[in-house]
Parts: structure tokens; C-alpha cells; sequence
């Protein structure tokens, strides 16, 4: 049996010492502050007498005259009496707040340091003495500690000791917030705290009804310890219950668990259920995915990871989860970015938040509508057919379907036109490549998911007016968010400016030059429409000229009556494009779209009904640290060298070649056993593989589970998992299984199965230790041997998720570059530009943005070919920084100039 986590675990009694820790933190509160106001101010007089004002305006003597030490004094006595004043106004100002309940006060003018101090003093003054002394009136000595609730769960089992007599576990809903709307007090994010009043204009619509949340609450125990006494403090992780008809806020269920009894037996293996387990950051094997050594859960049966399992803090994000098209877009950007920079590495939240963009992204849906729109436009033009009128557009795994609207007949090949020019439709097998074209619809964007695994997307322009979203408010906020994010990142889209209104300010952090969000609406139209009556070459959604930008705005709440009419007069009849999206009512909505407190989206212009691709405020906090840790520069090591792991495993090139059994991951991922398997479960049993492969210590079952199967597996379907694997990789040459497991419960890979990271790493750590440069440069040129493409390329999208909770995607490129310039200096040092060449091109097959290579590349190349292969590995440089979307830094540019004086790469476009 095991507890279930809810918010009344945390009620427990006040107990005296905290009590009189309180009322003792209030004394100081109050001494602090009575020095602050009243001690200064009587020191100075005391000291220096009063303040010194002016009482006449300066001459030219007195200006001219040298300062002396008097009027040095003076003027830091008057500086200390400025400082006085402006701390004086920042606590009348939080005790201001305090009495009227307003929230949290705004902010003093400079007051940084001095309003926190002011704060965290007036805080604790009025939290712990007020609180305090009001519960202990409230609490007598003889108050009964209020009892946890208990439920039974079946993926946890506990055995009864020798000792112990079965049990009875009956469990009733005691529970005094079950049925109930309760929402969670946030953790302050970024300066900005919960307040009564914001809880209940976001989910009551109102923020006068504060009030009512207050007296639901006010003198009921928190978490920890504390009572609601004052409008305007409320702690982070605090249940507040929620009038009936908040929205947007869960319901605590009601549990009616019946009697169960246990039994003085072993326990058995049942049905588990596995959600997602923490996988901690810090392996035990430094530079390797972590090892199972997960905290107090590692070795224990299967049910031990139930704490982990249930703690929300590793929940992977329902809406990410859950993003298709959305978290596609979100994911390459994350990739571009750690292309561009060695960022640092994110902290755990945001790590879940990666876990789920991986797990919930389609890239291969967004790729290929990318690629099919792009020609779409080609193919009419070669075919002197018009651009299709679409406004909706269907995405499965087999087909991608427009819906037009008027209909349009005679579409190019490989399209089919259906539905008399209705519809136009073309199979993902037969989409090709990319062929550079311009995007022709950039506002496209995915409303959600239908019950037929469809991505449904509307084109913003082709509603000529505004799309407001109805319902439920909460929702339609988070459909929003996701419509701007979308916007900004879609790869169907070139050049574009989307701007936001009453929507999170964290959403211009996910990518500021296409995304801005504004405060003042009213100050926005003059240049919007200014910029709609500036004349344009070409009009219509389809004929845009191409250095005409399109301008989106999506809106969080509706706007006021002038500025909603402006709005839709811009809808309407911009020629350059223009698309609106309101998260509320609209008057004169072009379309309007319905959305539940479910998050169930109903479109009846396309009389279908999706779950709503929504992004909420907690996982765009998320994604944007994701990206801020991804922007950041890393500090480099001082001592010029990267970190090699040690494996455990002995072994160079020449067991790689021999061994029976080999994991391939620096390139194509690549799995050779001398058995069989079928080739329907070939790629779980890869991933399970792979995933043993890269943790050379051994991990548990349940973290196996948690990491190869995000979204839950069954005990017997793991195990079954397993053994098929055993089977598959057959046994070493003493006759012992391949994949083994150890005296607790670990899983792992014996020493005869080679593993290419592996054999790498020992070929580099020998090289460090080499005696001549002649062995180093040999042992480094069998290393670079060993890579064969990108880390683990041609994996199935959606799958390896994993690889966001360990190091190896910055490890292996940054061991494996530092290797290949290592091979290339000592190469052009024994005058063999040839050998440097092959060393630089050798990295690039992994590293194929790393300009350092490229560097090499260049001078290597130029030493042997001069300047014909220096401009062939331009051009070169040109084409890879175009598909992977950076700019060559100065540095590189440079360097090219020297060498090919006028010649520039091709910079990065959009």
C-alpha cells in the first residue's frame, strides 16, 4: 500500500515552538523595521543635527570654492537622508498593500534592494506575528492532529513482516478538499507573484471576487503550517478552494476506496504501471547517460519508485505531450540553437519540459507539409496554374490534404484535385525534397488534433477578419499561446512579424525577432495601420511580393470596441497580409471557434472537433529557461581539454571490429547481433539497446521503463521487452546472456559487446598519454575512424527521448571536435595538409556545424589546393550554414578574406 500524494498531507497541527519561532521572527521583524524607520533618522539628528536643506541658492563663490571635508560631510549626510526617505516610502508602501488587499504593491521608483528588504520585514511582521497570534487564540492545546488520507495503489505493494498481523487498509474520502475547484499558488516566476485578486480574474473573470476566494479560505490550514489572514498573503504550494464556477482549475476527486486486506505473502509481480520516473542529472560515470543510481529507488522492486512516480515535479507536461505540430517547431529551434553555441545545461524542470517537446513533436509531419507547400508553389507556377485558395489544411502519417474555398480544379502533379476542386490532396511518400522555395502560406497554424489523429490547421488570412475563440477563457488563452509560438516557429513560414497583446510576457523569449509582445494595444494600431496604407506591387494572399512582410496579431483577451473594429478593418482588406486571432468574443468575427474547460476545440467551419494544441503559462515558463540555457555560453575548460568518460568497458578499434555483438551510435544508429529478431519490434529493441549501451553501470527496470516507454508501460510488457532483447543479442563466448542483470536488480551489457562511444573515448584517453606526437597522431586518426555521421542519426522522431536527461548530445560533439582540431594541427605540423583535410572533414560528419572545423578545413584545403579548393570549401560552408541555419561568425569571415580577399559565405536567410 502506498500513499497517494494530495494536497491534505501536508495538514498538521501548529505546534508551540513554531508558535514562538513565529511570534520570535515577528519581534525581529519589528525591531528591524523600528531601527530602520525611527533609529536612523535619531542618529543623524543626534549626530549631525538636522537635515541639511538649502536655504538659499548658491553664489559663484561657493561653487568655485574647493570642497573641504564640512561639506563632504554634508553632502553624505544629505545622500544618507535621500536613502532614509525612499526605504520610508517603500514600506508605507508594502504596508499599503497589506491593509487594503491589494496584492503585491507596485513597484518604488529605484527601489530594488530597499522595497525587498521593506517586503520580506513588513512580511514577516504581519505573516508570522499576525498569523500566529491569531492561531494560537484559534488552537487549543488539546486540538486533535488531523490524519492523513490513505489509498490503496496498485503499483505499490508492501510485504507483511513476520511480525506484523494482516491488515485492514479501509480508506475513505476524508479528504476535505475532494470535490472541491482548488487551485495552487504558483512559485513568483520572474518578479511577478500570485495574488487573490490575479487568481480571480484569470479563472472567475473578475478580480473584485478576490473576495469570495478569501472567505472560502481565510483561517483554513495550509501546507505548511500557516493560515489565509490577510487578502494579500498567500504562500506558493497553498490549496485555495475556488468558487464553482472558476475555470481552468482541477477538481480534487472523491476516493471511495473499499476494504482491502493484506496477506503474509511474497509479493507478486502485478500489473504496474510505470509513469514518468526521474532520471537524475549527475551519472555515476561522468560523460555517460547517468546511471541507475536514481536516488533512494534504485535496486528496490519494482513498486520502489512510487514516490518518484507520483511526485508532479517529473510529470512530463500534458500540453507538451500532447503538441504535434506545435512542439515540432519548438524543438528544431531548440536544436538550431545548440548549433549555433555551447550553451549550458538546463536545470531538471525545464529537462522534463525537453523530455516532452521530444516525446509530443512531429517533425516528420512538419517537414513534410514544409516541403510540400514549398513546391506546391513551384509546380504552379511551372504549370501556369494559380496558387490554391486554401483555408484549412489536414496532416496525417499517409496523406496532407488542403480544403479550398473557392474551388479550384486542374492541381499539378503529384496533387490530386477531389470534391469538384474542393480539396486537393498529395501521399507523404510521394512529397519530395526540399526545394528552397518561397513559403505561400505562413499563417497556417494547428488548432489541434481530431479523433482520427489528424493536425488540423486554418490559415489565419484566408478567415479575412478576425478568429475569435469562445468558451471556456482559460483555454482559449492557452490556444492563443500556442497560435503566437506556432507563428514564430512554424517552418511553413520565412518572414514574418507576430505581435501579442494580453498574453505572458515570457512569449517574445522564444524567438524576439519575429515575436514581440505589447502592452498598449491603442499604441499599436497607428503603426499597423500605417503600415497597411504604404502601396504594395502585388495584392492577394497568394501573390505577395517578396519583400512584403506579414503581420499577425493574436490577442489574449478581447479588445475594446475601437480597437476591435480597427483590428477587423485590417483583416479584411490588407493586401500585404494580415491575421487576427482573439482569445474571447469578437463582434463580427469572421469565424468563431468553441472551446471547453476539457480543452476540447470545436471548429464548425470545418464541422470538426480537435483537442486543442494549447501552451500554458507553466510550460512557456519552462521553454523559455529550456531556451535561455541553450543561448548561453558556456564557460570553456580553462585547461583546454574535454572531459573523457570512463566507460567501464576496455576495448579500442580493433574489439569494434571483431566483437559479435556492436552498438553503433557516432552516426547511423547501427545494431549487429548474429540473431534474428522481427523486424516489427526491431526498433524498441534498438532503443532498448542503445539506451543499455549508454549506461554502462546499469540501470533499473523502472528506470528502463520510465525513460524507454515516457508515457507508461505494463510490468509484463517491459519484462517481455527484455527478454526479447536477451534473446536477440545472444550470449558472449563463456556462454552468458549479453544483457545481464546484477545482484540488484540492474540491468546492464556485458564487456564482449563493443560500443563505438566506447572504443572512441579509449583510443582519446591513450592519445593524452601518447609518448611521440607520431603515436598520438596515429591513435587519434583510428579514433576519428570510428565516426561515421551524426550522433545517432535516423532515429524515429519521437523516440530516445531520453537523450534530454543525459549529456552525451554536447559531449560526444565536443570530445570528438576537439579531437579531430587536435588530428588537423598535428597533421599540418608534419606538413600533411592532406591528412588535416581528412581530420577536419572526418569531425564534420558529426560536428557539421562546428566553424572550428570548418576553419581547419579551409586552411588545410588552401594549403593544398589553393585557392580553387579554398572556394570549393566556401561554398561548402556556405551550403551547411544555410540548412542549419546559422551565420558564420566574424572570426570565420575573416579568416576567408584573408585567404580569398572579396569573397564572403552565404549568410544564413530568415
Amino acid at each position: 500500500m502506498s500513499r497517494t500524494p494530495s494536497p491534505e498531507r501536508f495538514l498538521q497541527a501548529e505546534t508551540a515552538p513554531h508558535r514562538e519561532r513565529s511570534i520570535g521572527r515577528a519581534l525581529l521583524a519589528a525591531v528591524a523595521l523600528l531601527v530602520l524607520v525611527a533609529g536612523v533618522p535619531a542618529a543623524l539628528i543626534a549626530f549631525t543635527g538636522p537635515p541639511p536643506f538649502p536655504h538659499s541658492w548658491p553664489d559663484r563663490d561657493t561653487l568655485t570654492s574647493p570642497i573641504g571635508v564640512d561639506t563632504l560631510l554634508t553632502v553624505l549626510t544629505f545622500v544618507v537622508w535621500l536613502a532614509w526617505l525612499h526605504f520610508v516610502a517603500c514600506v508605507a508602501a508594502e504596508l499599503s498593500s497589506a491593509v487594503r488587499g491589494r496584492g503585491v504593491p507596485r513597484s518604488i521608483p529605484l527601489g530594488g534592494g530597499s522595497q525587498r528588504i521593506a517586503r520580506v520585514l513588513v512580511s514577516a511582521l504581519i505573516v508570522t506575528g499576525i498569523a500566529a497570534g491569531q492561531a494560537s487564540a484559534l488552537t487549543t492545546a488539546h486540538e486533535p492532529t488531523p490524519q492523513p488520507t490513505h489509498s490503496v495503489s496498485a503499483t505499490h505493494q508492501t510485504t507483511a513482516t513476520p511480525q506484523e498481523k494482516p491488515a485492514v487498509a479501509h480508506v475513505t474520502s476524508n479528504n476535505p478538499l475532494a470535490g472541491k475547484k482548488v487551485y495552487v499558488v504558483k512559485a513568483p516566476h520572474a518578479h511577478r507573484h500570485d495574488s487573490l485578486w490575479d487568481i480571480a480574474d484569470k479563472h472567475l473573470g473578475d478580480g473584485r471576487r478576490y473576495t469570495e476566494i478569501y472567505e472560502l479560505n481565510k483561517e483554513r490550514a495550509q501546507p505548511d503550517g500557516q493560515r489565509l489572514h490577510l487578502a494579500r498573503l498567500i504562500m506558493p504550494g497553498w490549496n485555495l478552494i475556488m468558487p464553482e464556477d472558476a475555470v481552468g482549475v482541477s477538481r480534487v476527486p472523491i476516493e471511495h476506496v473499499p476494504e482491502q486486506r493484506t496477506e503474509e505473502k511474497p509479493p507478486k509481480h502485478t500489473t504496474e504501471v510505470h509513469p514518468r520516473v526521474r532520471v537524475d542529472d549527475h551519472g555515476s560515470q561522468a560523460g555517460h547517460a547517468e546511471q541507475a543510481d536514481h536516488g533512494d529507488h534504485a535496486g528496490q522492486a519494482d513498486g520502489g519508485a512510487g514516490v518518484a512516480q507520483t511526485d508532479t515535479r517529473f510529470r512530463l507536461p500534458s500540453d507538451l505531450l500532447g503538441g504535434g505540430l506545435l512542439t515540432a517547431g519548438l524543438l528544431a529551434l531548440l536544436l538550431i540553437e545548440r548549433r549555433r553555441r555551447r550553451g549550458s545545461d538546463p536545470d531538471q524542470a525545464a529537462t522534463t519540459a525537453e523530455v516532452a517537446i521530444r516525446v509530443g513533436g512531429d517533425p516528420s509531419r512538419s517537414i513534410a507539409l514544409d516541403h510540400a507547400l514549398r513546391a506546391l508553389g513551384g509546380s504552379c507556377e511551372a504549370s501556369g496554374v494559380p496558387l490554391p485558395p486554401i483555408f484549412a489544411v489536414l496532416v496525417d502519417d499517409e496523406w496532407i490534404e488542403l480544403l479550398l474555398a473557392p474551388a479550384q480544379g486542374k492541381a499539378p502533379a503529384p496533387w490530386h484535385d477531389l470534391d469538384d476542386g474542393r480539396r486537393w490532396r498529395i501521399a507523404r511518400a510521394a512529397v519530395g525534397p526540399d526545394t528552397g522555395g518561397p513559403a505561400p502560406y505562413p499563417a497556417l497554424v494547428c488548432l489541434g488534433r481530431d479523433e482520427d489523429g489528424r493536425d488540423v490547421l486554418v490559415d489565419l488570412e484566408a478567415a479575412s477578419g478576425a478568429v475569435s475563440i469562445h468558451g471556456d477563457a482559460v483555454v482559449a488563452r492557452e490556444v492563443a499561446n500556442s497560435v503566437a509560438v506556432q507563428l514564430a516557429t512554424n517552418p511553413w513560414a520565412d518572414l514574418l512579424e507576430v505581435t501579442a497583446w494580453s498574453l505572458p510576457d515570457g512569449l517574445d523569449e522564444i524567438l524576439s525577432d519575429r515575436l514581440r509582445v505589447v502592452r498598449d494595444l491603442d499604441a499599436l494600431l497607428p503603426e499597423l495601420e500605417q503600415a497597411d496604407a504604404e502601396p504594395g506591387v502585388l495584392t492577394g494572399q497568394v501573390s505577395r511580393s517578396m519583400d512584403e512582410i506579414p503581420q499577425y496579431v493574436v490577442l489574449g483577451a478581447p479588445p475594446g470596441d475601437d480597437a476591435a473594429t480597427r483590428l477587423a478593418a485590417l483583416a479584411g482588406r490588407r493586401s500585404s497580409g494580415f491575421g487576427l486571432l482573439v482569445a474571447g468574443p469578437v463582434p463580427g468575427a469572421r469565424w468563431q471557434l468553441f472551446a471547453d474547460e476539457s480543452g476540447v476545440l470545436r471548429i464548425p467551419a470545418l464541422d470538426l472537433i480537435v483537442r486543442a494544441s494549447r501552451l500554458t503559462e507553466k510550460s512557456l515558463d519552462l521553454v523559455t529557461d529550456l531556451l535561455a540555457s541553450a543561448r548561453s555560453t558556456a564557460a570553456a575548460d580553462p585547461a583546454g581539454q574535454v572531459r573523457v568518460p570512463q566507460s567501464g568497458r576496455a576495448g579500442d578499434d580493433s574489439s569494434w571490429v571483431t566483437a559479435n555483438v556492436r552498438v553503433g551510435v557516432l552516426g547511423r544508429l547501427d545494431i549487429r547481433s548474429p540473431r534474428m529478431i522481427e523486424p516489427a519490434r526491431l526498433p524498441l529493441a534498438t532503443e532498448v539497446a542503445t539506451f543499455l549501451a549508454l549506461h554502462p553501470g546499469g540501470v533499473h527496470p523502472s528506470v528502463l521503463a520510465a525513460s524507454v516507454w515516457p508515457g507508461g508501460v505494463t510490468t509484463e510488457v517491459r519484462d517481455a521487452t527484455v527478454q526479447r532483447v536477451r534473446e536477440w543479442l545472444g550470449t558472449d563466448s563463456q556462454g552468458a546472456h549479453q544483457l545481464r542483470i546484477d545482484a540488484t536488480g540492474r540491468l546492464y551489457l556485458g564487456s564482449e559487446v563493443a560500443v563505438d562511444w566506447d572504443c572512441f573515448c579509449e583510443l582519446i584517453r591513450r592519445s593524452r598519454t601518447a609518448q611521440t606526437t607520431r603515436d598520438e597522431r596515429e591513435l587519434l586518426r583510428r579514433a576519428m575512424h570510428l565516426v561515421r555521421g551524426q550522433f545517432l542519426s535516423d532515429r524515429v522522431p519521437g523516440t530516445y527521448s531520453w537523450l534530454a536527461r543525459v549529456h552525451l548530445e554536447r559531449l560526444i560533439p565536443d570530445l570528438v571536435i576537439h579531437a579531430a582540431h587536435r588530428l588537423a594541427e598535428l597533421s599540418i605540423g608534419d606538413d600533411d595538409p592532406a591528412g588535416a583535410a581528412n581530420a577536419a572533414r572526418a569531425g564534420l560528419r558529426l560536428a557539421v556545424s562546428s566553424e572550428r572545423l570548418w576553419q581547419d578545413l579551409l586552411v588545410a584545403e588552401y594549403r593544398r589546393g589553393g585557392h580553387a579548393a579554398a572556394e570549393q570549401v566556401v561554398h561548402l560552408l556556405g551550403e551547411a550554414a544555410q540548412a542549419q541555419g546559422l551565420t558564420p561568425s566574424a572570426e570565420t569571415e575573416s579568416l576567408i578574406e584573408e585567404l580569398l580577399p572579396g569573397r564572403t559565405t552565404v549568410r544564413r536567410v530568415g
